[in-house]
């Protein structure tokens, strides 16, 4: 079943007033209207996760379905230079971004969380002195 998207609106506002006037039908309606977009969403996911373990298979991956999916930054430094303006030494890095484990449902956690193991990573690094900061 397809909802329009000025369906889905108005349920949602209807379901989202507290006016007394609303009779228990239109609530009712609402919800269902709801739990209809929510099961939509989780069909539309299932169809995504198994389309995206199909193309992992076929480039000779393998997804096991209990392990959760990550972002991972994969950082390689360039060579370091001197910022003339400020007289500090700067190193910067080329970036890749690669995903590992299953389907990521959550993306704006999951780069939140890869960015911050990376920033952690260059922080543990044995070669960055005690007095340098990452900025």
């Amino acid at each position: 079943m397809s909802i329009s998207d000025e369906d889905l609106i108005q349920a949602m506002e209807l379901y989202e007033t507290d006016n007394l006037s609303l009779s228990e039908d239109d609530i009712l309606n609402a919800a269902m209207d709801i739990h209809e977009l929510e099961q939509i969403y989780e069909d539309a996911r299932e169809e995504q996760r198994t389309y995206q373990r199909d193309l992992i298979e076929q480039w000779g991956g393998e997804i096991n379905p209990n392990t959760e999916g990550r972002f991972v930054f994969d950082l390689q430094p360039l060579q370091r230079q001197t910022n003339r303006r400020y007289g500090i030494q700067e190193r910067n890095y080329r970036v890749h971004l690669r995903q590992e484990g299953n389907v990521i449902d959550r993306l704006a956690p999951a780069i939140r969380d890869a960015m911050q193991r990376s920033v952690e990573d260059v922080l543990e690094n044995d070669q960055i002195p005690d007095h340098q900061i990452v900025l």
